[in-house]
């Protein structure tokens, strides 16, 4: 007790003395100012005094990147405030108050219709637990290489096309219904946004349980020796070469996928833990600057650094966040606070942590790692093994997550909900939608009502101000719903799940070519156009080249977005699938700008800006609400 008191009064015999110190610095530096001024008053000739006395560039030339622009950005903010009230004080007085109770003028008939999409969602996700129940082979390694050298039966096959019909019926049931008998836009797009979901996650459900069930058969426990990445397409048929790959090992495919395993990738896997890994920002003048194991540097701009420094090639903040995060190994002995990894498929598709425990290795062992130490890039490691996973709890689970791409198991954040948080996460989620009913019935609806006059006319200078003048209600609505969703909406379901991985999206705004835009915005779609499309069409047996994995996963987008906005407005022109397939040219074109000019030159960034939010959005929501009008008098 004595000693806190010591301690206590030797901090308050501190603190004068500190306040002391501070006064003095600041008198010793107005003394030195008035130094200065003086001696420039006691100098000979003042008219002739040197004004120019070095070379020096002007402020705003591109050679100066000291100069700091916030209070011309804090400016500009001001500005686009002003603006945008005024056009909100010019909107009242011209049009009153607009904004009405959500669903007041909903008949009952599309309230009911709507259930009923619902309710065939849910059964679909039945049938599939029921499909995968009713497709557990009698025992593990009971199916002989001869009788099916890849894993695959008759049963099998049955299996498949019971899966297909399901999901058919996913996409085709909903449809009808909200097509015939939903005349609210809203409605329809919930049903039909739940129905796609619903359909990329049964897809994904049915395709890794179908691996986990080949390799089930065939006794591989360790999920490393894929029969399919030794076979090929000959002739229409598939045949398996027996003498490539061993029985133990992973077999490593050369037919566009990426082998990249440099000695620079080596190092940053074997430095940096899973701790700093979760630490890292996504500021890109932050991770200019990576430290790496005390000295060593990764380069986010550099093309080429001296050997002592390490770089991975990036061109933006995500970019490293991406190259890092997936190549690091985890540390084993330092998990991040309040995680526990369940078993979980990293972004190469490698094991992030052995759990030896559990499945009594002994301690120190690594069965997914090489004779260094770096984990084997093909091993794949879960919690839960087949078939116990194949439970309503299970799959219930999946229903439910912020994912697409289905595991038997998923990295779990310890101890309680932070009911805090979820309340706070929920609480932004009611006010942006409270914020987009607004800004949609207020704003929107004027601008699209004439819009419909504008086309009548065809006045094309009349429709291109209404198209600007959308554009900025759009942009509003689209990044008020982005934050909603992804960052309020999915935070929220994560905590009340436990779900660790919560990277939902990266640095979007930050793209310099479309095609990074399409990956970074939403991940969930892109690990699954990974994982589903790309991966298995570049692969063994197809082994197609990386351009028709492209394509099919731009068609299959298409797809989805005619189906998202065709069918709830009725109105299946083609707007939406002709827009998605031409982001293939689009994309072309941001690339080629980026390699003529550079990243850094914001080419390709303006070029997304302008076809996305400025052009593309606001033109495609005026086509849908002409047609809706058109075809509902």
């Amino acid at each position: 007790m004595s000693q806190a008191a010591g301690v206590a009064k030797d901090e308050l015999a501190k603190a004068p003395a500190t306040s002391a110190r501070r006064r003095h610095n600041t008198n010793k530096s107005a003394a030195t100012s008035s130094r200065r001024h003086r001696a420039r008053k006691g100098q000979p000739y003042l008219q002739a005094q040197v004004v120019h006395y070095r070379p020096r560039v002007s402020v705003l030339d591109k050679e100066l990147t000291t100069v700091s622009y916030h209070g011309l950005v804090n400016f500009l903010l001001l500005l686009l405030s002003a603006t945008l009230i005024r056009l909100a004080i010019e909107n009242y007085m011209k049009y009153g108050i607009l904004v009405s109770v959500p669903g007041a003028t909903i008949e009952a008939r599309d309230w009911l219709a709507t259930a009923a999409g619902m309710l065939a969602v849910a059964a679909s996700f039945l049938v599939a637990l029921a499909v995968e129940k009713s497709a557990i082979p009698a025992c593990s390694g009971c199916s002989s290489a001869a009788a099916s050298p890849i894993g695959v039966d008759a049963e099998e096959k049955r299996t498949i096309m019971l899966h297909a019909a399901n999901l058919l019926f996913v996409l085709v049931a909903p449809s009808y219904i909200t097509y015939f008998y939903i005349f609210q836009p809203a409605l329809g797009t919930a049903v039909m946004t739940l129905a796609c979901i619903m359909f990329l996650k049964l897809y994904s459900l049915s395709a890794a349980n179908f691996d986990l069930r080949r390799a089930y058969r065939l006794g591989d426990k360790q999920l490393s020796s894929d029969p399919l990445q030794r076979a090929s397409l000959q002739r229409g048929r598939l045949v398996v070469d027996v003498k490539r790959g061993t029985a133990g090992g992973p077999v490593h495919s050369s037919g566009g996928t990426d082998t990249e395993d440099s000695s620079v990738e080596d190092m940053v896997r074997s430095m940096v833990p899973l701790t700093a890994r979760a630490s890292f920002s996504l500021n890109a003048r932050v991770l200019d600057d990576i430290c790496v194991a005390g000295n060593d540097r990764i380069d986010a701009k550099a093309d080429a650094l001296p050997r002592p420094r390490l770089r991975v090639r990036a061109t933006t903040a995500s970019e490293v966040l991406r190259r890092v995060a997936s190549t690091a190994e985890v540390d084993r002995h330092s998990p991040p606070a309040g995680a526990v990894d369940d078993g979980s498929l990293s972004d190469d598709g490698a094991a992030a942590k052995t759990l030896a425990d559990k499945h009594g290795s002994h301690a120190g062992a690594d069965p997914y790692g090489d004779a260094a130490g770096r984990p084997k890039r093909s091993a794949i490691h879960y919690a839960v093994a087949y078939p116990d996973n194949v439970s309503l709890a299970n799959f219930g689970y999946f229903w439910l997550a912020p994912t697409l791409c289905y595991q038997p198991s998923y990295p779990r954040m310890a101890g309680p909900i932070r009911k805090a948080f979820v309340a706070k996460r929920a609480t932004e989620l009611v006010i942006l939608c409270v914020a987009m009913w607004i800004v949609i019935q207020q704003y929107a609806v004027p601008t699209l009502v004439g819009s419909v006059r504008a086309i009548d006319t065809r006045n094309p200078f009349w429709l291109s101000e209404r198209v600007l003048k959308l554009s900025v209600i759009s942009a509003a609505v689209w990044f008020l719903g982005f934050y909603a969703i992804f960052h309020s909406g999915l935070n929220a379901l994560a905590e009340v799940l436990r779900f660790a991985d919560r990277a939902f999206y990266l640095d979007w705004w930050n793209s310099v070519d479309l095609a990074a835009y399409w990956r970074e915005w939403n991940l969930p779609i892109h690990y699954f156009c990974k994982r589903h499309i790309m991966m298995p069409l570049v692969s063994p047996p197809l082994s197609l080249p990386a351009g028709a994995g492209v394509l099919l996963t731009f068609l299959v987008s298409a797809v989805m977005h005619e189906l998202l906005f065709g069918i709830p407005t009725h109105c299946l022109r083609g707007y939406s699938f002709v827009g998605m397939m031409a982001q293939i040219p689009l994309i072309q074109l941001t690339q080629w700008l980026v390699r003529w000019r550079g990243p850094e030159s914001g080419l390709g960034n303006a070029v997304f800006w302008i076809s996305f939010c400025i052009v593309g959005q606001p033109l495609g929501v005026v086509q849908y609400y002409y047609t809706w009008v058109k075809n509902n008098p």
